[in-house]
């Protein structure tokens, strides 16, 4: 399983949150290249950017910054956050980044993510499905929608799309541990590369997800307050 170390971006710091909540913040370091470089530095394989401000606003604004990440670092990213047009797609993988994460605006249009997976490859585009309850929500997370989670996955990866990051909002950055029922519904899925997100508390959890096979899981906030280490997450993942 690929473990993915988090790093959330919001006016240029590296920061969590809880459940999604922009006032709900804490504040984890100044300097996102520096932070990249420490967890490559320490034996991170892969890495799970956001870019908060482009989620909330949709314009984008750390761009610079997520490039002058990839540059540094000789590890894949994967960067998510406001990327609803094919030019931010395409800007993103020519900066360097390996594979983006497109949310809203698959909500609002799967062909979007679709046609994309086609024109960039399977491997460089996938799917965030970030749900309350079994609707899968928008815009930040702020936002509803009419989708429900297994049909809008069913939907995606019936049409060529194969990598989804499952988030349950309201297990996010609460150190709770991840939905593992809902987990194990889309794992079963034919074709599925399952990132898991949100909830994750320690390196049990990441062994569970392990054991059940999905393709990899994100850490974000058990990371930075000790929970885990990267020593366990090297031991883990791979």
């Amino acid at each position: 399983m690929k473990i993915f170390p988090a790093i959330d971006i919001e006016d240029g710091h590296c920061v969590r949150l809880k459940q999604g909540k922009i006032e709900d913040l804490t504040v984890y370091g100044d300097d996102p290249v520096k932070m990249a470089q420490k967890w490559e530095k320490e034996g991170a394989k892969q890495l799970h950017v956001v870019d908060l401000d482009g989620a909330f606003k949709g314009n984008g604004e750390n761009k610079e910054i997520i490039g002058k990440m990839a540059k540094a670092i000789s590890i894949p990213i994967e960067v998510g956050g406001g990327i609803r047009t094919e030019q931010a797609i395409k800007e993103y993988l020519d900066l360097g980044v390996y594979r983006v994460i497109i949310g809203s605006k698959a909500v609002a249009s799967p062909y979007f993510a679709i046609r994309a997976a086609k024109e960039y490859g399977a491997d460089h585009v996938a799917v965030s499905i970030d749900a309350k309850g079994d609707e899968v929500a928008t815009h930040g997370w702020v936002g509803g929608s009419s989708r429900k989670v297994m049909t809008f996955a069913e939907t995606l990866l019936t049409h060529g799309v194969n990598t989804l990051i499952y988030t349950d909002i309201s297990r996010d950055g609460m150190l709770v541990g991840p939905n593992f029922d809902m987990m194990a519904k889309l794992q079963a899925l034919d074709g599925i590369h399952l990132i898991a997100s949100g909830g994750v508390s320690g390196a049990e959890d990441l062994r569970k997800l392990a054991r059940m096979g999905v393709y990899g899981a994100i850490t974000g906030k058990a990371l930075y307050e000790g929970k885990v280490s990267m020593r366990e997450i090297v031991e883990i993942g791979e």
